[in-house]
């Protein structure tokens, strides 16, 4: 009794910081980007995600990187469609120059005013935190147009997958030079702005998996296990986060379960930093042992993340196993270790 005490007393604590945290939704947070002062950092509609972008180096070309799907610009149509019903000023609209980000801000604002690699490069730089910390002209908004893990670096209150493909974190720019998390555009709330006869009550995520509402939702429907893994409750979403090290996990995982040796070379040579210590038929023999004794993987939990390292709960035949994923700093795309840990604590 004591126990479930303490997760409701904790679960009950995690609610009232998000909700006293005085972030602005919906048309409140119009309301106030009509009077302008304010960055919005908009990440590119919803994409297919089942295209195998190139990660290293950043593809040109159009059939070469991933676009907007027609769920995407639906999304980015009815920005725009917002942006104009609350009269949002914009006074400048920058983008990262890839095709997904130019067409949001395209459909969402109109053409931008500059495009920009400093909104696509990672690791973070000096010049892009500068960007993103530059005031807007008086009277005025600035639309920052880019991909999480520059909103997820530089706004304080962000972690790894609180800002989803259609989604905006909204900051104000402080006197010190940083900026600050007033407010949040979520997924539901482009509806909800466009259509208010529409519009779903406010929560905090499109599920309750992500986030701060996520861990509430794990707290409510019961404790981790004795392995640190969620509990097996249908309604808690568990999804592989949407970091450098997440989408190096989610491919690995897929190449894992195909039970093909074809699949995992292909992932070995894709997403992988090549090391000459470990030759490519040495890790298919690794990965041949590996299935051979685990089968297919299915994810339970997710135990740690940032954006170049996730550790996850994996279920398999033979019983539960950690995955850790680790990307490589200068090449964050590519993946330099994937480690199983069993058990007994070895390691594979």
């Amino acid at each position: 009794m004591t126990h479930a005490l303490s997760i409701l007393s904790l679960a009950i604590s995690l609610a009232s910081s998000a909700i006293g945290s005085a972030e602005q939704r919906r048309e409140e947070l119009m309301a106030a980007l009509k009077s302008g002062g304010y960055t919005i950092l908009l990440r590119h509609a919803r994409t297919d995600r089942s295209f195998n972008e190139q990660r290293d180096p950043v593809p040109t070309e159009r059939n070469q990187q991933r676009n907007l799907n027609d769920a995407g610009i639906q999304d980015a149509t009815l920005m725009g469609v917002v942006f104009r019903k609350y009269a949002i000023p914009l006074g400048e609209i920058i983008s990262s120059p890839m095709y997904r980000t130019l067409e949001t801000a395209e459909m969402a604002a109109g053409k931008p005013t500059e495009v920009t690699m400093l909104l696509r490069v990672f690791p973070a730089t000096s010049e892009q935190a500068a960007l993103v910390a530059k005031p807007p002209r008086p009277g005025t908004n600035r639309l920052l147009v880019t991909h999480h893990f520059v909103i997820e670096t530089h706004v304080p209150g962000i972690t790894p997958g609180d800002i989803a493909e259609s989604e905006a974190a909204v900051v104000r720019h402080t006197a010190d030079g940083k900026v600050e998390l007033v407010g949040r555009i979520l997924l539901d709330d482009w509806t909800a702005l466009a259509n208010p006869a529409e519009a779903r009550p406010i929560t905090g995520r499109k599920t309750d998996g992500d986030g701060v509402h996520g861990a509430l939702a794990r707290l409510l429907h019961g404790a981790p296990d004795a392995n640190g893994d969620r509990p097996k409750d249908p309604k808690v979403v568990v999804e592989v986060p949407d970091t450098h090290a997440g989408h190096i996990a989610r491919e690995y995982v897929a190449a894992f379960n195909s039970g093909s040796e074809q699949k995992m070379r292909a992932f070995l040579e894709s997403w992988m930093v090549q090391d000459p210590a470990r030759p490519t038929a040495d890790r298919l023999k690794t990965y041949a042992e590996l299935y051979a004794t685990h089968g297919p993987l299915v994810l339970t939990a997710v135990h740690a993340s940032a954006q170049l390292e996730v550790t996850l709960g994996m279920r398999s035949k033979r019983g539960d196993v950690r995955l850790t994923v680790k990307s490589a700093e200068a090449q964050p795309m590519r993946g330099t270790s994937v480690t199983f840990t069993m058990a007994d604590g070895a390691h594979r």
